[in-house]
């Protein structure tokens, strides 16, 4: 039999085991150990195909524009809004207590004298630890954080605070215009609240006393400022402590009081008239207290009254009346 021939050259091929495993174009061992044939169209490259061809970098431009300033800090909102929010619940509240005290078939309470007006100051004793607490939101809402801070920002050289209480004015006292602090108050433990405060806030402020004693007992020197909030309604006599704040102010010294007591209105004072025992028993302060009378016999010399919240709330300004023996002039 003839034997096959390839070409023109003729001869046998090879067998398949005579066969190179890698042809002359280059092959690729598998990893199972099988040959397999690499592609012509990629068998005469020079460069692997996964060559990193980096784009030449980019220059920069500068910009014709001028660059954007910085975005400004956030606006810090306004508590305004908030506070007249708190007045307009304040006088809802207020007129639908009136509406549901209308309906009542009981009979007006009449306000008693101070005469007859038991002193509650021991009250404070108690409610010492959680007054801040119970109060806070209520004075928030009705903006007396303003009234506190407007007071306070006034004061200047010797000042004296009566009836301090825990110290719900400290944080807002122009320090650096102090020379020197004294807080009054009859009760230890609430004066004690008002020094922890004071300490974490002007730890290395020490012109500072502390002095626990009746608002109205004589005090050892003259003030310049003199500052009181809601003190008129639960001392036990209000006009003799305002005469002992007229002796312990100097004579071009000035006293301001936050006060608060009788409405404008009558209907409102009826409410305050048939709650004040229950109020004073809870929270040791008279909120029906006629507060211009008590002006009147104080003896001091009153240069500014304003009311708000329907009258209840007084921002009181006034100096000591003339000493006895000083020349005019």
């Amino acid at each position: 039999m003839g034997s096959r021939t390839r070409g023109a050259g003729g001869g046998t091929p090879p067998s398949r085991r005579e066969r190179p495993r890698d042809s002359a174009r280059g092959g690729v061992k598998h990893a199972l150990g099988r040959s397999h044939a690499v592609p012509p169209v990629y068998a005469n490259l020079e460069t692997p195909i996964l060559q990193d061809k980096r784009l030449p970098a980019t220059p920069t431009v500068k910009s014709k524009y001028p660059p954007s300033p910085p975005l400004p800090p956030p606006k810090v909102r306004s508590k305004v809004p908030l506070y007249i929010g708190g007045v307009g619940l304040y006088c809802a509240v207020v007129y639908g207590a009136y509406v549901y005290l209308s309906g009542n078939n009981a009979g007006p309470v009449a306000a008693k004298p101070l005469s007859e007006q038991q002193d509650i100051s021991h009250v404070y004793n108690n409610i010492a630890k959680t007054y801040d607490k119970e109060i806070g939101t209520s004075e928030f809402f009705m903006g007396m954080p303003l009234l506190r801070r407007a007071m306070a920002k006034r004061a200047q050289g010797d000042v004296l605070e009566a009836s301090a209480g825990t110290g719900r004015n400290l944080k807002y006292y122009p320090m650096k215009k102090i020379s020197s602090l004294t807080l009054v108050d009859s009760s230890a433990p609430m004066l004690e609240i008002a020094r922890q405060i004071f300490q974490k806030q002007h730890p290395a402020y020490k012109n500072i006393n502390f002095v626990q004693q009746d608002a109205a007992a004589p005090v050892v020197k003259k003030f310049d400022t003199i500052v009181q909030s809601m003190g008129l309604c639960s001392h036990h006599s209000p006009a003799p402590l305002l005469r002992s704040l007229g002796d312990a102010c100097k004579d071009d010294g000035k006293i301001i009081l936050l006060e608060h007591g009788r409405s404008h209105y009558e209907w409102l004072n009826r409410i305050l008239d048939r709650y004040a025992d229950k109020h004073a028993e809870t929270w040791g302060c008279w909120w029906n207290r006629d507060i211009e009378a008590i002006l009147g016999e104080s003896g001091l010399e009153i240069l500014t009254v304003k009311r708000y919240h329907f009258g209840t709330t007084y921002w009181i300004e006034a100096k000591p009346p003339p000493r006895e023996g000083k020349s005019e002039g």
